[in-house]
């Protein structure tokens, strides 16, 4: 009978690995590269994009405690998957649906890191079968703690005045949720090859030269916050008084497909060209954008955090959540509403809000940055 070795890193169970196709191995018991994983690992993260992809630095944590041997499971939500998927740091990146919910109930592992405080991770951590569980799960209607570590983040994420006395950044909380010395290990995005290409196209398309600079402006933000960044007229008075020797690429997503259009018409008024992405560009694509930008300026969004993993100066401006949480890791210069603590969390666009940081402080960050 033909056997397989599960315990392998590398095993594969829908078809031969690498190793036994090209060595002609009949089983894995004649495998002369067999490597046994240290520890099973599985990390259940959804929520929002940013806070995934600012969950990654504790994959070098992880291998740095559980050597590089760790097997490492992350399940996220489908839309998050292009965020985990080609992260060497990850040996298997599930995306949530019946079959990945099913075989997680199904395999052992040696620990569980459920870092959401709601459904559906909450009542997936009930299903996991660990020797060991951190974070959150899900108990008759509420949310409770594996450990007491993990107190500290469901007491800041539940309750806004903890929120505002929170001094932590996120990844303090979540390290800390995991009982993980943090270091300030860093976010990972990894560009593959085609989006690398999609950059070079587009560079080559819009006549970018190496030596240009050029500032990414991400002109939005999501549905829920309509406060958290300058409306059409603070942008096109920014861009206007941006020193011409840098050239201008907005980024937009799917809520501001018409934004990006009518600040690209109102520049071209003033003979002030403007280089845009498309507002349905894959993720891959939008990162590998963002990689060709000397300096990005954006709102608190995942604009923000992609800039992190990729090394990028940074001007971030935070209306309405705290700064205090994103880790600036040296390269992020934040610029503080005034009206934040009045404002505090608050969803919906509000012009005193939305104009209470001003161009200035921008502008004079920008010249310390030349």
């Amino acid at each position: 009978m033909t056997k397989w070795n599960p315990q392998c890193r590398f095993f594969n169970e829908k078809y031969a690995c690498d190793t036994l196709g090209s060595e002609g191995y009949e089983s894995c018991e004649e495998c002369k590269f067999s490597a046994p994983y240290s520890k099973k690992i599985l990390i259940l993260k959804f929520g929002a994009l940013g806070d995934v992809l600012r969950t990654t630095p504790l994959l070098h944590a992880l291998k740095k405690k559980y050597g590089e041997e760790a097997l490492i499971y992350w399940m996220t939500s489908p839309e998050a998957v292009e965020l985990l998927d080609n992260n060497p740091l990850i040996d298997k990146v599930l995306p949530y649906n019946l079959e990945n919910t099913l075989r997680i109930q199904q395999e052992e592992f040696d620990i569980l890191y459920s870092l959401e405080i709601d459904s559906p991770v909450t009542l997936l951590a009930n299903l996991v079968t660990a020797k060991e569980k951190f974070g959150f799960y899900f108990n008759n209607g509420s949310t409770e703690c594996f450990n007491k570590n993990a107190e500290s983040y469901l007491e800041t994420a539940f309750l806004q005045h903890k929120k505002l006395q929170n001094r932590k950044t996120y990844q303090e909380l979540i390290f800390e949720a995991s009982e993980i010395e943090y270091n300030k290990e860093k976010p990972i995005i990894t560009l593959s090859e085609k989006d690398r290409q999609f950059a070079e196209k587009f560079k080559k398309e819009n006549n970018i030269s190496d030596s240009d600079k050029i500032i990414g402006i991400h002109i939005g933000s999501s549905g829920r916050w309509q406060s958290k960044f300058w409306n059409n007229e603070k942008l096109i008075d920014l861009v206007k008084k941006i020193p011409s020797d840098y050239k201008i690429l907005f980024f937009a997503g799917p809520n501001e497909i018409e934004k990006q259009k009518e600040l690209t018409e109102e520049l071209a008024k003033e003979r002030i060209s403007i280089l845009n992405n498309k507002p349905n560009n894959s993720i891959g694509e939008f990162s590998a954008l963002v990689n060709i930008c000397n300096l990005v300026i954006c709102g608190d969004s995942l604009a923000t955090h992609v800039a992190s993993a990729l090394g990028k100066d940074t001007i971030a401006l935070f209306f309405s959540t705290p700064s205090w949480e994103v880790e600036d890791y040296g390269l992020m210069k934040k610029i503080e509403s005034p009206l934040l603590e009045k404002y505090f969390f608050v969803g919906d666009y509000i012009p005193e809000l939305a104009d209470s940081i001003s161009i200035g402080d921008v502008l004079n960050l920008l010249r310390a940055n030349k």
